[in-house]
């Protein structure tokens, strides 16, 4: 892994313990030069900030340069910043510099551009320990790429006391088995890749009420307490090869009576932990400035008592001049020996040999933050985060959310802005309204949001910006708390807690209470994905908290809605989708189309969705993913397909059945006798089209509305009453009939269909596919006539019409004749988002179920999606299809390698989605390639949306011979 990240690291070497008392050539030769000024000075870590200022780096460089200092403690900082400095300071020491970092839950903790990863507590509701060890062996990589070898962690505290100030999150839970259990994993990735874990704080700072940072806390244990709780994990990690124990400074009365902290007391830190339990690895005091160190005696004589009470390793002593000339002192005192001070020096430089130190001590300082932010990193925080997931409460089964037309939802954030990604996640999965508030807002503005909220049947509550301090009620405001209260007595409230799970005591009388454990945009997006049924939920409760909650709680859910992940999390490599990139940035260069939104799904999970260019060539407005396009022809399926499909299958037409059957208006004419089939499947013998925009005169239309012309046809353009029904339908039956049989693309079959839809229903074809498809799907922009309820800025402009409706169309059907039809057409009229259309789609590859409701039968879908008659062309009923022969797939409407059973439509605006259930593969690509001139054919020309779905096929089936292999 470090290897494929960093060109300029070494491939690191497992290590353990027993390598620190292996015979060295390089620890002997090392050891030799020493004089005995240069051997305290190995003893000691001090700590360095990678954002320190020249007079900063000075200072080390002094400490380095002078006393000979054998370790560093990176703290606060960047990475390049840490990188720099560390090659830098390794570069002037004698001896290679042991660097450590306090990284508990990742470089985040210290380092600002990095990955925020999970704290502990979090790890510790996950089942898979295979997850724990790659955060483990994650954690390794990084620490190394930013040249540190050693890792104060993992935590092995069980935190039993849940008002213990310090430990809290940083635990695995209260647990013994467990905590032991994921040290381990945690360990174990670790040292193998090549990193020094350095397990904390002995002999246990779990249930303490005091900070050791500011005070002297003690653990009030009795000897066989602490045997059989506190000191458990440490009993299944030093036979299992730990490589390091930092002693915290922690009174133990039952071990040593006199009160003294563990990091200096003889009997903790020898006989118990060395004799007793027989640990050889390094032994590192916890930071020796803290007051949890220094109660009764200078920093200097804390740091001497720590060397006599057995540690190796200082770790910031106060002052190191003052620590090297009092060491000195108590040697020739005889309080400390040069044999005693010998064995330490060797045990430290036999840890930089195992790590690599003697081989090589610096790091590439180039791509830093790109290697730490690889696309595997990425991956792994994403998957700790989702296991870890924990629905404490789900009363009324109100997880995953079902329903969504049936319901008012609001969701609301406390304690952070309202743009952020749980909110805005919860917004793809259904319509719901927004609004968010600050905890320490006044009583005003929690009634006003109150009042606001008033007739809402769900509340999605994400509560942010808690602490870890249970005496403070986490920071969780009284207005916060009774506005929680309020809601709950009207409405079904499920809450987040993004932070400590010890805070939901405050709200145990919920239906609903899920537990998202860290506050980031990763954790808020997965969040609501879970509350939707995005994806399963899985973990389990680390701690009991009050009396209600118990440790192991958690309540299993399932996925039901589409996942928003990586190309990981489908078995592919992000890095095989960068060619999307370019192929769609060409695009926009060679001016094929202002912009594009394209989005790929695999397995259900959305794992590429990305907007490119803007609205239009003479604008800055950048393409969202958000942005609605018009589908053109591919409502065709995402309206009236989808519709007939459920008339089918409730047996209210026949496919065989004619068009006269079901539309008394065409009794008179040729058409009559057409059948479903063949007007589905375009072999009805219809011509392409009839134009009517160019046959109005100047009594059909007006340019403004009244109760004669109150159809819209663009800005200040409305169409007389009645001329669908008077002039375009009749004008279409009585068009030229050819011979039936052979394939001739038509969009006057959807204009029949949609009669055929509206008179077996009674209803408008808008309305009765929103109620039955869209409103269900929790589609939130597809729909037919947008301006009616979107914004208009979300809307992409189509062609600027210079010789029918004379402006830029925004939001106003592009086509024609659908146009005339006030925006309602069988075979155009269709705005949406790639998500929607996604949505849509994927509800047919999962054989007609999505978010927990059935819409149509497998054998349903089957029926509509197969090729018809392959010998006359490629159509299914609806639906287009690949080319049939291989030969012309190569340079047809999709990618060579797609399933017989693919099927989708391409739009003339510029769109296309093709499904392929074999591989349960959507594909979207929406552009408005007819802007500003519908006469521009680069985008077919240039065969840019068979290229996108080709590079997604390469990077499939290059995953499917890799896995082979």
């Amino acid at each position: 892994m470090l290897a494929a990240s960093c060109s300029n690291a070494q491939t690191p070497l497992k290590i353990s313990v027993n390598g620190l008392s292996a015979p060295s050539k390089w620890v002997d030769s090392v050891f030799k030069t020493l004089t005995p000024d240069q051997k305290i000075g190995q003893l000691m870590m001090v700590t360095a900030y990678s954002n320190a200022d020249r007079t900063g780096v000075n200072r080390i460089a002094e400490l380095i340069r002078y006393y000979h200092i054998g370790g560093l403690m990176m703290a606060q900082g960047g990475p390049q910043r840490q990188v720099n400095q560390v090659n830098f300071y390794q570069a002037i020491s004698q001896v290679p510099l042991l660097v450590s970092m306090d990284a508990e839950w990742g470089l985040s903790m210290r380092l600002d551009s990095s990955i925020s990863f999970p704290r502990q507590i979090a790890l510790g509701a996950i089942k898979d320990d295979k997850l724990i060890y790659e955060f483990g062996r994650e954690m390794a990589r990084q620490l190394r790429r930013v040249g540190a070898q050693i890792s104060f962690s993992p935590v092995l505290d069980i935190n039993s006391n849940q008002w213990n100030p310090v430990i809290s999150t940083r635990s695995f839970g209260n647990d013994k088995n467990e905590v032991a259990k994921r040290s381990i994993q945690y360990m174990m990735g670790l040292q193998d890749g090549g990193v020094l874990a350095c397990a904390k704080h002995f002999p246990g700072h779990g249930d303490t009420d005091d900070d050791s940072h500011t005070a002297l806390p003690l653990l009030f244990r009795s000897r066989a307490t602490l045997d059989s709780v506190e000191l458990f994990p440490y009993k299944q990690l030093i036979p299992a090869g730990l490589t390091g124990i930092m002693i915290g400074h922690i009174g133990v009365p039952s071990v040593d009576a006199s009160g003294t902290p563990a990091s200096q007391s003889y009997a903790l830190s020898t006989s118990l932990l060395k004799n007793q339990l027989g640990f050889k690895g390094l032994v590192i005091t916890d930071d020796l400035s803290m007051k949890g160190a220094n109660g009764n005696f200078s920093s200097t004589e804390s740091a001497i008592k720590s060397l006599i009470a057995g540690n190796d390793i200082l770790l910031n002593p106060e002052s190191v001049p003052a620590t090297l000339v009092g060491i000195k002192s108590a040697i020739a005192k005889g309080r400390l020996s040069w044999t005693e001070i010998d064995a330490k020096v060797k045990k430290i430089l036999a840890a930089k040999y195992i790590v690599g130190l003697g081989v090589n001590r610096f790091v590439g300082a180039k791509n830093v933050v790109a290697d730490l932010k690889s696309n595997e990193a990425r991956y792994l925080n994403f998957e700790l985060i989702k296991n870890s997931l924990t629905l404490v409460r789900n009363q009324k089964n109100l997880l995953p959310i079902v329903d969504v037309e049936k319901q008012k939802i609001a969701a609301v954030s406390i304690g952070v802005e309202l743009d952020n990604s749980f909110l805005n996640t919860l917004g793809r999965y259904a319509p719901l309204s927004k609004f968010n508030i600050w905890m320490n807002d006044d009583s005003s503005e929690y009634e006003k949001l109150y009042k606001e909220l008033a007739g809402m049947q769900t509340v999605i509550i994400g509560l942010h910006s808690i602490d870890t301090n249970a005496k403070g009620n986490f920071a969780i405001t009284e207005n916060a708390r009774k506005l929680i209260v309020r809601l709950s007595q009207n409405a079904n409230v499920i809450l987040t807690v993004f932070g400590s799970p010890y805070c939901i005591t405050n709200f145990d009388y919920l239906p609903a209470i899920l537990i998202g454990y860290d506050d980031n945009p990763t954790s808020r997006n997965l969040a609501a994905q879970a509350i939707f049924g995005g994806i399963g939920i899985s973990g389990k409760m680390p701690v009991t908290v009050g009396a209600t909650f118990k440790k192991g709680d958690g309540i299993t859910t399932n996925a039901t809605r589409l996942e928003y992940a990586m190309p990981e999390a489908a078995g592919l490599n992000s890095s095989s989708f960068l060619k999307i990139d370019s192929i769609a940035l060409d695009g926009i260069h060679k001016k094929a189309y202002p912009g594009c939104v394209v989005l790929v799904a695999k397995d259900g999970k959305v794992i590429y969705e990305k907007a490119f260019g803007t609205h239009t060539y003479d604008t800055a407005v950048p393409d969202k993913i958000t942005d609605v396009f018009d589908l053109a022809s591919i409502t065709k399926i995402a309206a009236t397909t989808v519709s007939v499909m459920r008339l089918y299958e409730q047996g209210r037409v026949d496919m065989d059945s004619t068009l006269g059957v079901y539309v008394p208006q065409v009794r008179g004419y040729d058409k009559s006798r057409i059948a479903l089939k063949n007007l589905m499947t375009h072999q009805a013998g219809l011509i392409p089209m009839v134009s009517f925009s160019t046959h109005l005169s100047s009594a059909d239309y007006q340019y403004d509305s009244s109760a004669n012309f109150p159809v819209r046809v663009a800005q200040n353009y409305f169409i007389r009453k009645g001329y669908f029904d008077r002039v375009m339908l009749p004008a279409m039956y009585a068009s030229k009939l050819k011979t039936p049989g052979k394939y001739e693309y038509s969009d006057i079959s959807m204009y029949f269909m949609q009669q055929v839809l509206q008179h077996v229903t009674g209803e408008a074809e808008q309305d009765y596919v929103k109620q039955n498809f869209y409103k269900p799907l929790g589609l939130t922009t597809m729909t037919y006539n947008p301006r009616l309820y979107l914004p208009l800025e979300r809307l992409v402009p189509t062609e600027n019409d210079k010789w029918f409706r004379h402006q830029l169309l925004l939001g106003d059907v592009h086509d024609p004749g659908a146009a005339l039809a006030g925006g309602v057409a069988g075979h155009a009229g269709v705005f949406s988002s790639a998500n929607d259309l996604a949505i849509l789609m994927q509800m047919l590859v999962n054989g007609g179920e999505y978010g927990g409701l059935r819409y149509f039968r497998p054998e349903t879908i089957q029926k509509f999606i197969a090729y018809q008659n392959t010998a006359i062309s490629r159509r299914g009923l609806g639906f287009d299809k690949p080319e049939v022969s291989l030969r012309e797939r190569s340079f047809g409407a999709t990618a060579v390698e797609v399933s017989d059973d693919t099927f989708g439509h391409t739009g003339f605006t510029g769109t296309c989605v093709w499904v392929d259930p074999k591989y349960n593969l959507v594909y979207v690509f929406l552009s408005n390639r007819v802007c500003p001139d519908a006469e521009n054919s680069k985008l077919g020309g240039m065969r840019i949306r068979p290229k996108i779905h080709q590079v997604i096929y390469d990077a499939i089936l290059k995953s499917e011979k890799s896995a082979k292999q």
